[in-house]
């Protein structure tokens, strides 16, 4: 590649558009000016539709010295040494003799952005493609509005963070197709308007466009799959997501020394990955016949560090002039992960690992739920899983926030995640009818397209316990997800997967509202009426929540209307409100554990006050010593 080293320069024609959208001089040097080879940005020309050049004085040309050397040292062998890669991560070989998939060849048309993002390629990398998508595009519309970007992160990069810290986003020169993608998934946090809809479109015509094959094009389809998902279009999502793994399964990301490192790249490498393992999961919750396909392959890549570390290095990096820097600690493996609960001190491990091994579980209960018959050890085995996850959470973990009251989102996502297969997995094997859809599936008017939001349950699967048994632990997960939501309100920061697991939540606890008595009715009552609320603010920002509102309030409406008005104060007698309860100890409960003493001495001194009425206090709707009166049953 040879380059202008001239002091003068003649009035450049046309500039490209990264100098264009920062409204800078442009030397028009070809294949790329000297700013976009400076600072590794793909350099694209663009017609111009002003009617001519305008004259302005020349300007000096950028100095480019040694740029030629940083070329030929950070170019993969076998590569167009006109590649400039961004990244200071080496470029693994993930082709080799080991991999399971084919060698892809490297051509100058998929290799125009390299194997990682934002390369500057040749005139043959200079496609047409770039030149019809981007036509037509004033500088007003190439440019991506800040505000949007930041509504992305302050909503949604928490739930899903694979991209780096948002203090490095603007250094971080993602590619412009990314760029939309952001941008469309934050204009879902921002007063509604036309613009949503131009960027959808915007998003949807340059992705299925683009020749890009790099882990950006991943990371880019991976979001708007989920975006996708929440917006009510499954089908669109999952062909999104295909797109994604496909990509990624080529690329060889599901291998540990495709991201070896321990800068921001790298971590962020890795965490794509299981961004992409959790999603591929938690779509197919919703279909009976699904194929994992990331489970598909030998993987092998390290865990994700914590978000406060994530973040925080991200902080130094953007302080420093260059982010090869080690601070991220080393990755621990999912074998290292595995073996913790051998080890002689309590090791510590980062809350999305957690995320991570309950996704796991979940998908070994979607694959025993889609077996006609399955034997028994194999459903203990699960069943072992999901107590043995709680049981070895550390005890910083349990609590999903901290002294200040910020949300800890990825253990919080592997809690709900737990329940979710919890309920799942004990539901179908239960005696409990839940009021799910029959097809699981509505048609909005909005959309226009089906749009899933229950899970996909089979009718009924042989018991490992009694049935009632089964019952009891489903009716729990429940419970105990309806907890962790009522924790953290603000549902709209959370995954739009949570949608699902609420639904489900609630024809639970209706389910379980029929067969328990009069006693416990307020209970299950306020449980529903949580899961109502949060799907009630969360359709304002995304359409799956809206179908899923309608069909959870008319079941309860159908189910809780009548009870709630033989219940009503104003429907009961008089001598109601002045009549106290007593609590009656039976022999189970005097040889229960010293927690079930506690909840007789609690109930023992509600009656004992007689300013609190049952009006005011909702009756509990178990207690502990009830799992005591099964047969060899031991809850832990």
């Amino acid at each position: 590649m040879t380059t202008r080293n001239n002091n003068k320069r003649p009035s450049a024609p046309l500039a490209c558009t990264e100098c264009r959208k920062q409204h800078l001089k442009c030397d028009a040097a070809r294949p790329a000016c000297s700013r976009c080879r400076k600072t590794a940005l793909p350099c694209h020309y663009l017609p111009s539709r002003r009617g001519g050049c305008r004259r302005r004085q020349s300007q000096p040309a950028a100095s480019i010295s040694g740029v030629g050397a940083s070329v030929s040292s950070r170019v993969p062998s076998g590569t167009s040494s006109s590649l400039v890669y961004d990244t200071p991560l080496a470029i693994p070989g993930q082709f080799g003799a080991s991999g399971t998939l084919p060698p892809t060849p490297v051509t100058t048309t998929t290799a125009s952005t390299g194997v990682w993002p934002g390369v500057v390629g040749d005139d043959a990398g200079h496609n047409s493609h770039n030149d019809n998508s981007r036509r037509g595009h004033d500088d007003a519309e190439d440019r991506i509005d800040d505000r949007l970007v930041r509504l992305f992160y302050e909503n949604f990069h928490g739930a899903h963070p694979i991209l780096v810290p948002s203090s490095l986003f603007a250094g971080r020169r993602y590619p412009h197709f990314l760029h939309l993608v952001v941008a469309f998934i934050g204009s879902h946090y921002a007063p509604p308007g036309p613009s949503q809809q131009l960027l959808g479109e915007r998003v949807a015509t340059e992705l299925a466009a683009s020749p890009d094959r790099s882990p950006a094009m991943v990371q880019a389809q991976l979001m708007y799959a989920i975006a996708l998902y929440a917006r009510g279009h499954s089908g669109d999502a999952q062909a999104a997501l295909g797109r994604s793994v496909a990509i990624a399964l080529e690329l060889g990301m599901y291998r540990r020394d495709f991201a070896p490192g321990r800068d921001i790249e790298a971590e962020s490498m890795r965490r794509t990955w299981w961004e992409l393992y959790i999603a591929d999961v938690l779509m197919a919750v919703l279909h009976e016949k699904s194929i994992f396909q990331c489970s598909s392959v030998p993987y092998d890549v390290a865990l994700p560090c914590e978000e406060a570390v994530y973040a925080g290095a991200g902080s130094s990096s953007s302080s420093s002039s260059s982010s090869s820097n080690h601070i991220i600690p080393e990755p621990p493996t999912l074998l290292d992960f595995k073996q913790r609960v051998f080890a002689a001190d309590e090791l510590a491990f980062s809350s999305f690992s957690y995320r991570i091994d309950a996704t796991r579980i979940l998908s070994r209960v979607l694959a025993l739920n889609r077996l006609q018959e399955c034997h028994r050890d194999h459903l203990q085995a699960v069943e072992n899983a999901l107590v043995s996850w709680i049981n070895h959470i550390p005890a910083k973990k349990v609590d999903i926030v901290d002294a200040y009251g910020n949300v800890d989102e990825m253990i919080f996502q592997a809690h709900l995640t737990v329940n979710y297969a919890a309920m799942l997995l004990h539901l179908p094997r239960s005696h409990l009818q839940p009021v799910l859809p029959e097809a699981a599936a509505v048609t909005t008017a909005a959309a226009g397209t089906a749009s899933l939001f229950a899970p996909w349950m089979p009718a009924h699967r042989p018991p490992s316990f009694t049935r009632l048994v089964h019952s009891i632990k489903a009716t729990e997960a429940s419970k105990q997800l309806s907890d962790f939501v009522s924790v953290c309100p603000s549902v709209h920061r959370h995954s739009p997967f949570l949608v699902s697991a609420l639904v489900l939540c609630s024809v639970v606890q209706l389910a379980t509202s029929l067969s328990h008595g009069d006693d416990c009715f307020d209970h299950h009552c306020n449980r529903v009426i949580l899961v109502l609320g949060c799907l009630k603010n969360l359709r304002r920002t995304w359409a799956v929540a809206d179908p899923a509102y309608h069909h959870v309030r008319t079941a309860a409406a159908s189910i809780l209307a009548n009870p709630m008005r033989k219940l009503s104060p104003d429907q009961l007698p008089s001598s109601t409100t002045t009549t106290t309860t007593t609590t009656t100890t039976t022999p189970a409960a005097a040889d229960s554990s010293s927690t079930a003493s506690a909840t007789a001495t609690a109930d023992h001194d509600l009656a004992s006050c007689h300013e609190l009425t049952p009006a005011f206090i909702d009756p509990t709707c178990s207690s502990t010593y009830f799992f005591n009166t099964i047969p060899d049953f031991d809850l832990t």
